[in-house]
């Protein structure tokens, strides 16, 4: 990019934020929320296709006749959660292709952000996501028990890990904690990152509140609470929950 490129881009976003002053609640839609304008990349675990071909379905449950996979409830989060943040907190999403190799799907998360067009001037703007989530449902043998758990693997990803373990525990009303290690999603590319398991998909209890459609609204509202509550800790701004 030319500098007289770089330079139509940055008066053409200040002429874009001078815009949305004038339009009615426009300002107050940017101002209000530390999710305005932030890139977040999702990641719905699991959901690939094998090499014999058939989907890798991660923890399953067999309930009342149904098969409820860890996938499917994973892309179902991460679907209404995409939905959410960009119709409700003007946020920037891209979801990471479901490919066999987690550094794949980091790499291809990283690859969207960069491509983002968000002044729409001169192609794309090389942004950085500004966090990674990785959506996770546990799985146990004991189909009574539950819990909430947070894994994240670099110091800078912490805090995130720490607002959204708050956020999410209680769905269940029992912290499984955090945990610190190498888990693919949280090693890679160099973003802030975590790896969410809201509740377990074997509990019984859990399977039948995500088949009645009840569950995921409420693990997205819970997602966006630790989202908000962790970039508002990054920016001095309000947290809370969403609205």
């Amino acid at each position: 990019m030319t500098k007289v490129d770089s330079m139509r881009k940055i008066f053409v976003s200040f002429a874009a934020l001078a815009l949305l002053a004038t339009i009615g609640g426009g300002m107050a839609f940017a101002t209000d929320n530390p999710l305005h304008g932030k890139i977040i990349a999702l990641d719905a675990g699991h959901g690939e296709v094998a090499d014999n071909g058939t989907m890798v379905n991660g923890a399953t449950n067999m309930i009342d006749g149904i098969l409820v996979t860890e996938a499917e409830v994973n892309w179902d989060v991460v679907q209404a959660l995409e939905t959410k943040l960009k119709n409700t907190y003007g946020t920037h999403v891209v979801v990471a292709e479901r490919l066999s190799s987690r550094k794949d799907r980091v790499n291809d998360a990283i690859a969207k952000c960069a491509a983002l067009d968000l002044d729409g001037v001169v192609g794309a703007d090389n942004r950085k996501c500004d966090a990674l989530v990785s959506v996770h449902h546990n799985g146990s043998t004991d189909h009574g028990y539950d819990g909430t758990l947070v894994i994240y693997n670099e110091k800078k990803d912490k805090p995130l890990a720490e607002k959204m373990l708050a956020a999410l525990t209680p769905l269940t009303g029992n912290s499984d904690g955090l945990e610190n290690g190498g888990y693919g999603m949280t090693v890679y590319g160099n973003l802030v990152s975590v790896i969410t398991e809201a509740y377990y998909i074997t509990n019984d209890d859990e399977a039948r509140a995500w088949l009645s459609g009840t569950k995921t609204p409420q693990e997205v509202d819970a997602q966006i609470t630790g989202l908000t509550n962790y970039f508002a800790s990054q920016t001095g701004g309000k947290g809370g929950k969403p609205r």
